[in-house]
């Protein structure tokens, strides 16, 4: 049987065509096998890094303009925690990390989370976040103590503070009654900094 030039030149074609789909395929399946984009992974590691160390260098700094009782906390971090100071923490944060970052902050005492604040200051509600997006933890131990208005008047809004009202710290605080409930004894909490670019 012989094979005719117009039978090879159509082996031919179906041949080519078969391998540029098998090509196609190959490259399909490679590019979806492929780890998420590098570039969003290097932007969320140094992100978090940076994060991390803004958190660290927060609790590290210490509160030198205001007068403390001697036994008060006085690094940066507890200090705006318990005088409800967001507008400072914001700030802080702000100047440590790249221009471009928004950020949610929010404290959990472990069974819990409340939204505390974000970049923006003002806004009542977490930033809605664009990904990629990463977060950043630092555990704090703040006293009960700390939080009872009676004993440090000067430092604790006459409001009480919204974190020991958040998690129900206070024994009666819409009376006015700032004092510590006898059975609160939550003393470590987790802030958590929530960052992505804009």
């Amino acid at each position: 049987m012989e094979i005719k030039m117009d039978d090879k030149a159509q082996m031919m074609v179906i041949e080519s065509i078969v391998f540029t789909i098998t090509i196609i395929v190959a490259l399909i399946f490679l590019y979806q096998l492929s780890p998420t984009s590098t570039v969003s992974n290097v932007y969320k590691n140094d992100l978090k890094i940076k994060g991390d160390d803004a958190l660290r260098t927060l609790y590290n700094d210490q509160v030198t303009a205001v007068d403390l009782p001697k036994n008060f906390p006085k690094n940066k971090l507890i200090f705006y925690l318990i005088t409800d100071n967001n507008e400072s923490l914001v700030l802080n944060l702000q100047s440590k990390l790249p221009s471009n970052t928004m950020f949610n902050i929010y404290i959990s005492n472990g069974t819990e989370k409340i939204f505390w604040c974000s970049s923006t200051m003002y806004i009542l509600s977490p930033l809605p976040v664009v990904e990629p997006v990463t977060i950043s933890h630092y555990i704090v131990s703040i006293h009960p103590q700390f939080f009872n208005r009676s004993k440090f008047p000067s430092i604790i809004d006459r409001d009480g503070c919204e974190i020991a009202k958040a998690f129900g710290a206070y024994a009666n605080w819409q009376g006015g009654n700032y004092n510590i409930k006898d059975d609160y004894k939550c003393s470590t909490y987790d802030v958590i900094l929530e960052l992505f670019y804009t």
